[in-house]
């Protein structure tokens, strides 16, 4: 027989019986049989948590008069060892008073009577079983959603505005500010308790006020602001938070309202900047020691990029050339050589000669002509590479008396 995509695709329901009348449990699987359940039968409660340990059973159902141990007292020891079990009694009605406090403990989710009627207990069994499967399947959702949080590389902190505290951060937030990893997604954060579970030395982020962690005066205005009633997202603005050990780290972070009916919530985005201005560092040193580098050679030194726009000039150059201030800003490379060729005596072959490194890029160049002060100038045009690709272009220039 075909089966559909749904019903290949519906979870498999485990039963569990218990009762110390066989008979009973007979009738049971007869009338259950073409429901399609996996069933499952004990004769009591010790036998009943020897099949809850070998059978991934969601549904118990169990009599509450029996020898040695009694379905309430089955159950409370089922809530404990297997808590997402949906578990009922089905009993005489004058059983119930006896169960009274396994009802109230969470223990029962149904007291059933006997004799039963087989359509409406079905019906119970159904319903049992669709919210046990909903349990689960919200349970997967929360942990799956929380696998995707923590796999956000920057920083999220879920805000209780009216509070103004932290009630649920990833790791990545935990990480950057020197706070313990909360796997609960900051659920007790969300009543007000730090959540650290004994952890003394490194606390949750949940449950932190946002004051501890956003300390510049333009932050805490922002939050004013958004307790007054008036939300205003945020773009990456740069500032800076508080690490737990009170050191400041540089971050680019965004809000977005993540108000859920009454209750006021902002979400955090902050992207971790020390990364970003040590590159940022690096290349300042880089530029400042190349630009050394150019200055204190004594040829006239011009660099320009693949697309022959000016990256860089030494002051040599700059004075060799009397090259104006209004040509360097056009940063136009090749109004740089033209201006220089104009000072050749023979401007023209001066030009074709500079611009044919242009046409072959990766060769290297040299030549001399003679300016119309008399001087002559050597000069040299070679490639910029980074993996054998052209990158930029570079021109030498050396000027000796007449």
């Amino acid at each position: 027989m075909d089966l559909s995509f749904d019903e290949l695709s519906k979870p498999v329901r485990h039963l569990l019986l218990v009762d110390d009348e066989e008979s009973i449990l007979r009738s049971l699987r007869r009338m259950l049989r073409r429901d399609g359940y996996v069933i499952h039968v004990a004769l009591g409660g010790e036998e009943g948590l020897a099949v809850l340990e070998r059978e991934p059973v969601g549904v118990i159902v169990t009599d509450q008069r029996m020898p040695g141990m009694t379905g309430s007292q089955f159950l409370s020891k089922v809530k404990e060892k297997y808590p997402d079990t949906i578990r009922i009694v089905l009993s005489g009605y004058t059983e119930l008073n006896s169960i009274t406090d396994a009802i109230n403990s969470g223990a029962i989710y149904k007291f059933l009577t006997k004799p039963w009627d087989d359509e409406l207990l079905r019906e119970h069994l159904a319903d049992a079983f669709e919210h046990y499967e909903l349990k689960n399947e919200n349970a997967r959702v929360s942990t799956l959603n929380r696998a995707i949080i923590d796999a956000i590389p920057d920083a999220l902190l879920l805000v209780d505005v009216r509070r103004r505290v932290i009630v649920a951060a990833n790791s990545a937030a935990s990480t950057l500010l020197g706070y313990a990893a909360s796997g609960a997604s900051g659920a007790s954060g969300a009543s007000g308790a730090s959540g650290a579970s004994g952890a003394s030395e490194s606390p949750a982020l949940a449950g932190t006020a946002i004051g501890e962690i956003e300390v510049l005066p333009a932050d805490l205005c922002y939050w004013d602001e958004i307790t007054g009633g008036t939300f205003r997202p945020l773009q990456g603005l740069e500032t800076e938070y508080q690490h737990r050990d009170g050191s400041l780290l540089p971050v680019r972070k965004s809000t977005s309202n993540a108000a859920d009916g009454q209750h006021p919530y902002v979400l955090v985005l902050a992207h971790d900047l020390r990364h970003e201005r040590t590159i940022e560092s690096s290349l300042e040193r880089l530029n400042a020691e190349m630009a050394s580098v150019l200055e204190a050679t004594s040829e006239g030194l011009l660099v320009l990029d693949a697309g022959r726009r000016l990256a860089r000039i030494n002051r040599r150059l700059k004075n060799l050339w009397s090259l104006p201030e209004d040509l360097l800003s056009a940063t136009g490379g090749e109004a740089i050589l033209r201006w220089i060729a104009a000072q050749a005596t023979t401007p023209v072959d001066t030009t074709a000669e500079l611009f044919a490194h242009f046409l072959a890029p990766a060769a290297r160049l040299s030549g001399i002509f003679e300016r119309q002060n008399g001087e002559s100038c050597h000069w040299h045009a070679s490639p910029q590479l980074r993996d054998d690709e052209v990158i930029g272009h570079i021109f030498c220039f050396a000027v000796a008396p007449p």
